[in-house]
């Protein structure tokens, strides 16, 4: 009889924190519920997005990436989420006391000129290379393509292609400027690049998040 009565009370205990596990789920659980409206605009531009904007306990939530890049954002993800707004030339990036400024695109036939100068105020020399490019980075709807010099870099798309650099063969001295022509062949309708600068020397990267809609 005391068996009976030791399994109907431990019966009842574990029904009572099953149906208590329940109920407290149910008061706390986060219920999504899709957003409706007529139109979308960022920036002053209507849109549309392919994942729902939700609310969620009487907040907005909405797909990062895409509402990034429609705000014309650059959005990496890993253990850090990285959101870089590309920009119009000139843009000029410091670290260290060493300057690079991109001045200008500019299109000749099937090429891009890219005019940049770069400002030394270290006292030392520095070595300066431009390492990768990556094309039509974060633009909805297309294929993003890069190329680099380091072999650990596979380019996506043929027709893109670092064609000249010869001012960035040398060393930058020391409390000097230089300023030079870089030729790149590009997709023509590129709307974004991302120029990744490098010096091994100090070490530091300098990288440039470019808007080139309108320009190629």
């Amino acid at each position: 009889m005391k068996g009976q009565k030791s399994k109907i009370i431990i019966s009842f205990l574990c029904g009572a924190i099953f149906f208590s596990g329940i109920s407290y789920a149910a008061e706390n659980y986060l219920k999504a519920t899709p957003v409706k409206y007529n139109k979308l605009q960022i920036n002053g531009s209507e849109t549309k997005l392919e994942n729902p904007i939700v609310t969620i306990n009487g907040r907005l939530y909405g797909p990062l990436k895409e509402l990034g890049q429609e705000a014309g954002f650059s959005v990496s993800s890993g253990s850090t989420i990285y959101l870089n707004r590309f920009e119009k030339l000139p843009i000029t990036f410091t670290r260290d006391n060493v300057s690079i400024t991109l001045n200008s695109l500019t299109k000749i036939d099937k090429s891009v000129q890219l005019n940049v100068t770069i400002k030394n105020n270290r006292d030392q020399s520095v070595k300066i290379d431009l390492s990768q490019i990556r094309a039509d980075d974060n633009v909805k709807g297309r294929k993003m393509y890069t190329t680099s010099e380091l072999s650990s870099f596979t380019p996506i798309n043929d027709n893109w292609s670092l064609t000249s650099k010869g001012f960035l063969d040398n060393q930058i001295n020391s409390k000097s400027e230089v300023t030079g022509n870089m030729k790149i062949g590009i997709t023509e309708g590129t709307k974004n690049v991302h120029f990744y600068f490098e010096s091994r020397s100090i070490p530091a990267s300098f990288p440039f998040y470019v808007d080139t809609e309108g320009l190629l």
